[in-house]
């Protein structure tokens, strides 16, 4: 027996190897990529939409800072003035437009009003159009500083679906 286990001469046996740490099918590769694009989409969504929330409420902020001087003071025709310009600075710097911050009188208000599904700035024509040229104007304070508040999301909003 011995000369047959010599004529075979065996070798030793050896083990597979190990398999990877994470061995995964093609399906679940394709499924994580998937996942990793609508993750992508996800976070620039969010992104989007954090920076409209930031914008809005720094908008906000300096309406309300207007209105506070306004408390001080009680100046109409300084609120008046200082309220038309921060739409100006809304148009031309949020909705991108700076043509349509050039505008005057009742094509100011038109474009103000083209931003929003009602026509809100029409009551107050003197306050946005003629009260720089005024020296005492007469408006409703509250009224005007609510309709320009509720102004800035609705006008982006309008833009965004336009």
């Amino acid at each position: 027996m011995d000369k047959t286990a010599q004529q075979l001469q065996l070798r030793d046996i050896h083990m597979p190897d190990a398999p990877s740490f994470w061995p995964l099918a093609p399906g679940w590769w394709v499924l994580i990529v998937i996942a990793l694009v609508v993750i992508y989409f996800l976070y620039n969504y969010w992104k989007k939409q954090h920076k409209k929330k930031l914008l809005i409420a720094l908008m906000q902020r300096q309406l309300m800072t207007i209105h506070d001087e306004f408390r001080t003071d009680k100046d109409k025709h300084k609120l008046a003035v200082a309220v038309s310009d921060l739409l100006k600075r809304f148009v031309r710097y949020v909705l991108k437009d700076s043509a349509a911050a050039s505008l005057t009188g009742q094509q100011w208000l038109d474009y103000l009003n083209s931003k929003s599904p009602n026509a809100i700035f029409n009551e107050f024509t003197v306050p946005l159009t003629q009260a720089q040229y005024i020296a005492a104007p007469e408006f409703d304070v509250p009224s005007l500083i609510a309709a320009v508040k509720n102004y800035f999301p609705v006008a982006i909003k309008h833009q965004e679906k336009g």
